[in-house]
C-alpha cells in the first residue's frame, strides 16, 4: 500500500500481501498522497528554494550514473535541460542507476535530498523487470515502492522503484538530510535497478538542474537545485559505460546485467577472450571503441563500431580465439572508450582478467 499523510489507516508492514480491494485502496492512496495540501512543517525554516543533495549513496561516474533527465519537450518527443537526449516522451524525473543486479542485492542507500516530514510511502512491490509480468501488474503504480518527503513551503521530493522491503521511514516521521530512508530497487515500472527522484514545488515539477531561477537555453539553469558540491559531482554526459568485462566466451546479457560475468580468472585453455560492455544514451555517429591487450602490452584486438542510431542501451562484445594449445600466462586487460567527433567523452573504463 501507499501509504499518505491524512488517511486514518495506521502504517503497517507493507510487505503482507494484497489484492481486489486493497489494490483499489492503494490506488486511492497515491491519489490522496499527491493531492493533499503542503503540510506545515515549523521545524523547517520557509525557504523560496530547497537546496538538494545526492539522493544516493554512491560515487557518480564511477558506481553509479545518471541515465535520465527531466524531457523539456512539451510535444511527443524528448529533450533534456543541454538539448540532449538523454529522456524519454514525458519523463518528470532524474534517474540515477547502479552498476547491476549484484549491487542492488547488496544494498545501495537512497538518502533523503533534504530535510522533510514523510508524506507517504508504498514498500510491497516485487523487484522485477516489468517487462517481465503482466502491464496491469503495476497499473497507477509505475513508481514502484517509494517515499514522498513534505519539505516545507510547497516543496517536495518523491523516490521511486525503491528495493521491497527496505523502506526504513513511515508518515510523519522528521527525516535528516541525507538520511538512509531505503534501498535502490527495481519496482514498478524499470528494466534496470535504479533511483528516480522527482521533484515538485506547489504541486508542478521541478528539474533540479534548471530550478526555477532561468537561466541560457540548452545549459544549467542560473539557480540549480543541487548543492554546489553535488552539482560538480553530476555533470552532463552522454553514452555512460557502466558495465563492461571480459569473458570466456559469448557474454550472456542477463548475466551481465546480474553482475554474474565477473572473474578475476580464467584457464589458459578458454576457448575465446571476449571484451564487452553495456553504455547508457548512445547517440548516431558516436564510436565505441573495445581493445584487448595482452600481459606483454601487445593489441590482440581493436574494434571501433559506430552508434547506428540514438538508442538509451547497448550491449557489445568483440573476441578474439585463443591463440593456439593455451593463452600466454599474465594480466589481460580490456579497454572501451566511448567517444563523440573522435574526442572521448571520459576516460577509458578499464578491466582485467587473469589467466593461469
Amino acid at each position: 500500500m501507499f501509504m499518505p499523510v491524512g488517511l486514518r489507516r495506521p502504517w503497517t508492514d507493507n510487505r503482507a500481501k494484497t489484492g481486489g480491494v486493497g489494490q483499489q485502496a492503494r490506488r486511492v492512496a497515491v491519489a490522496a498522497a499527491l493531492s493533499l495540501p503542503a503540510i506545515a512543517l515549523p521545524w523547517l525554516a520557509a525557504a523560496d528554494t530547497v537546496r538538494l543533495g545526492l539522493p544516493i549513496q554512491c560515487r557518480p561516474g564511477t558506481d553509479c550514473w545518471v541515465v535520465n533527465y527531466v524531457d523539456q519537450d512539451p510535444g511527443p518527443g524528448r529533450k533534456d535541460y543541454r538539448c540532449g537526449v538523454m529522456s524519454y516522451d514525458g519523463h518528470n524525473g532524474t534517474d540515477i542507476a547502479i552498476r547491476d543486479l549484484k549491487a542492488m542485492k547488496e544494498g545501495v542507500p537512497v538518502l533523503a535530498a533534504a530535510a522533510g516530514v514523510v508524506r507517504a510511502i508504498r514498500d510491497e512491490m516485487d523487484d522485477v523487470n516489468f517487462r517481465d509480468i503482466p502491464a496491469d501488474a503495476i497499473a497507477k503504480r509505475e513508481c514502484g515502492n517509494a517515499v514522498i518527503l513534505d519539505h516545507g513551503d510547497g516543496w517536495q521530493t518523491q523516490y521511486c522503484h525503491m528495493r521491497r522491503g527496505s523502506v526504513r521511514v513511515k508518515p510523519r516521521d522528521q527525516v535528516a538530510a541525507g538520511q538512509p530512508i531505503g534501498l535502490v530497487g527495481m519496482s514498478g515500472k524499470t528494466e534496470f535497478p535504479h533511483i528516480h527522484v522527482t521533484v515538485r514545488h506547489q504541486g508542478q515539477m521541478v528539474d533540479p538542474f534548471l530550478g526555477k531561477g532561468g537561466g541560457e537555453a540548452c545549459q544549467a539553469g542560473r539557480e540549480p537545485l543541487w548543492h554546489p558540491d553535488v552539482a560538480a559531482a553530476l555533470p552532463y554526459k552522454a553514452g555512460a559505460v557502466h558495465i563492461a568485462g571480459i569473458a570466456a566466451g559469448k557474454p550472456d546479457l542477463k548475466k551481465a546485467r546480474a553482475g554474474e560475468l565477473a572473474t578475476a580468472s580464467l584457464p589458459a585453455d578458454t576457448d575465446m577472450l571476449v571484451v564487452w560492455t553495456e553504455v547508457y544514451n548512445v547517440v548516431t555517429d558516436d564510436t565505441l571503441q573495445l581493445r584487448l591487450l595482452a600481459p606483454d602490452g601487445r593489441v590482440l584486438l581493436d574494434s571501433n563500431q559506430k552508434i547506428e542510431k540514438d538508442q538509451a542501451r547497448i550491449f557489445r562484445s568483440v573476441g578474439r580465439k585463443r591463440p593456439g594449445a593455451a593463452w600466454p600466462p599474465g594480466i589481460y586487460k580490456a579497454e572501451i572508450t566511448y567517444a563523440r567527433a573522435g574526442k572521448p567523452l571520459s576516460e577509458p573504463v578499464r578491466t582485467e582478467v587473469t589467466i593461469k
